[in-house]
């Protein structure tokens, strides 16, 4: 079934070596496997996410989501790496989120339940 299947995100990206150096050096992740133009990062409990080379357009919503513990520090992290995060905002639920683009425009999120 596949409610209890695992899930990977998969982007496109213009420019893969770019934006491999942005997934790896940047945000710390770990190639998993790469087959032919796609790699895949392992991500936490199981998950993962993947970048493949594809002329495309960026599209304005969220295209992953990582969870975290702390996204006071995340936020601080990436920013003393040179990413560019928008300020941390704190929904009426309680669930805290930040959000900053890839090199090809890809929104992605990070959330503190």
């Amino acid at each position: 079934m596949l409610s209890s299947s695992p899930v990977a995100a998969t982007l496109a990206v213009n420019d893969l070596e770019r934006a491999r150096r942005f997934y790896e050096d940047k945000l710390g992740l770990e190639v998993e496997v790469q087959v032919a133009e796609t790699v895949r990062y392992r991500c936490g409990s199981g998950t993962s996410i993947s970048i493949f080379e594809r002329p495309m357009t960026p599209i304005d919503r969220t295209v992953a989501a990582f969870e975290v513990e702390d996204i006071q520090a995340e936020v601080a992290d990436l920013k003393a790496k040179g990413v560019e995060v928008e300020g941390v905002i704190t929904l009426d639920s309680g669930v805290r989120r930040a959000f900053f683009n890839d090199p090809d425009g890809n929104i992605i999120g990070m959330r503190q339940i």
